[in-house]
């Protein structure tokens, strides 16, 4: 049961990584940049080119593909490894990520200012 539920995650994680391959990385941005001017011309290549711009809907047809695979090759040293790979690498991405953001907005207290307020009644002058 346990090594089901491990798969099974590894899997997800797997999901997460090419789906952020697919429609994120820089290292498919001349791939995406092909699809791109194909699907100006074809509308085959347009339904693609709008399912790599979006994440969802990528992630999708991506998890598709995984199931199936889950299914047919779970018991595959090879897709434990793939899976495990795509998942480590994903993870580490997010925590380089979370590493290299600026930290947060310090709260800066603002001591009390005593305003003195003259008013003027505006009938008298």
């Amino acid at each position: 049961m346990t090594e089901t539920v491990l798969i099974a995650l590894l899997t997800l994680g797997a999901i997460a990584r090419l789906t952020r391959l697919v429609v994120e990385d820089t290292i498919t941005a001349p791939l995406r940049a092909v699809v791109e001017l194909r699907g100006v011309k074809s509308s085959g290549w347009r339904w693609v080119s709008e399912l790599i711009r979006c994440q969802w809907c990528a992630s999708i047809w991506i998890a598709a593909g995984a199931a199936a695979a889950h299914y047919w090759w779970h018991d595959a040293a090879l897709f434990v490894y793939a899976a495990g790979a795509l998942t480590a690498s994903h993870l580490v991405a997010l925590g380089a990520s979370w590493l290299d953001a600026p930290p947060p907005v310090k709260q800066h207290e603002i001591a009390p200012v005593q305003l003195v307020l003259t008013l003027r009644d505006q009938r008298r002058r």
